[in-house]
């Protein structure tokens, strides 16, 4: 897996060999890996023609205290499919890392995001994806796209490392002919459709897509857990107003037909609240069947991942 994309290799997570359990050592097996962290960034070399490393995302401590980031060079870490191995030893972290290969940090650039513009000044995008070869770290080309439309449907333009004339203030600036290239991928580019109507399209389904993914699922788990604690408090809501205006809650109703109308309204009230929960609550569920069906999956393939694992570690 020489050549990737930046995109791909970004949020991979990183393992470590971890300690060795008394039965591994009896039978001379390696140690289970260890996670301790995801690709945050990739990080280029001044020139822009090769990657150095990678910045390592350390989970949060407890939960709560964010760690900083650590640096990784490329000869300690190994991409495999299911992830990234880490040497883990002393020198390939950080300021060890640098001074074992003479490397200034700071002059080492963090491409993912940046403004691109020509040398003669004309925007151009930003920078999107990059292809690499992981086991070199040279730089093949940078992708460059305007705007935030997915590039499957607009494509990017592929602007080749040699092009990259310098860092700028949080630019990349290029040379002049990346203007002329044209539209690489994507449907808009296969299809010599235009880019402007492309995008404009894209613009309005997005909106409607992120209209009804309200409703149900956002982002995964973390939008299935709001889902799901929403249904649970509009619940709770409905019931606290149904018995309050009952009288549940023990408070006197003074007059029959004041507590029945009372009464009445409260409970249509509560039952449009609990039929609203209650759909979301269904949402919730059927969202959480999915869910547990990936996390059911997610065994087997750390079996694979455990497997490459052990057989680049031998």
């Amino acid at each position: 897996m020489a050549k990737q994309m930046m995109a791909k290799l970004v949020g991979s997570r990183v393992y470590v060999r971890g300690k060795q359990t008394k039965k591994q050592k009896k039978n001379d097996q390696p140690a289970d890996p260890k996670k301790i962290g995801k690709v945050h960034n990739l990080v280029f070399s001044a020139d822009s023609r090769v990657v150095v490393g990678v910045m390592l995302k350390r989970p949060d401590i407890a939960g709560m205290v964010k760690q900083d980031d650590r640096f990784i060079p490329l000869d300690a870490l190994k991409f495999v499919d299911a992830g990234v191995i880490c040497r883990g030893e002393k020198g390939d972290f950080d300021k060890d890392a640098c001074k074992r290969l003479s490397l200034d940090l700071d002059h080492c650039i963090i491409w993912g995001g940046a403004d691109v513009y020509c040398e003669s000044g004309k925007f151009l995008g930003y920078v999107m994806d990059a292809s690499v070869d992981v086991e070199t770290g040279e730089v093949d080309c940078f992708c460059a796209q305007e705007g935030s439309t997915a590039s499957s449907l607009v494509g990017t333009f592929d602007i080749p490392a040699a092009w990259v004339v310098r860092y700028d203030r949080g630019r990349m600036i290029v040379k002049d002919q990346a203007a002329k290239i044209e539209l690489s991928g994507g449907l808009a580019g296969k299809a010599g459709e235009g880019y402007a109507a492309a995008k404009e399209g894209a613009k309005q389904a997005a909106s409607r897509a992120g209209a009804a993914a309200s409703v149900a699922v956002d982002k995964g788990s973390h939008g299935l857990g709001r889902v799901i604690g929403k249904a649970k408090v509009g619940v709770q809501h409905a019931v606290e107003d149904f018995q309050e205006a009952s009288g549940a809650n023990g408070s006197a109703q003074t007059g029959k037909a004041a507590a029945n109308t009372a009464t009445g309204d409260a409970s249509a009230a509560a039952g449009n609240r609990v039929a609203q929960a209650k759909a979301t609550s269904d949402n919730g569920a059927k969202a959480a069947r999915v869910v547990g069906e990936q996390l059911g999956k997610t065994k087997g393939m750390f079996s694979g991942f455990l497997r490459e694992f052990k057989d680049a570690s031998k």
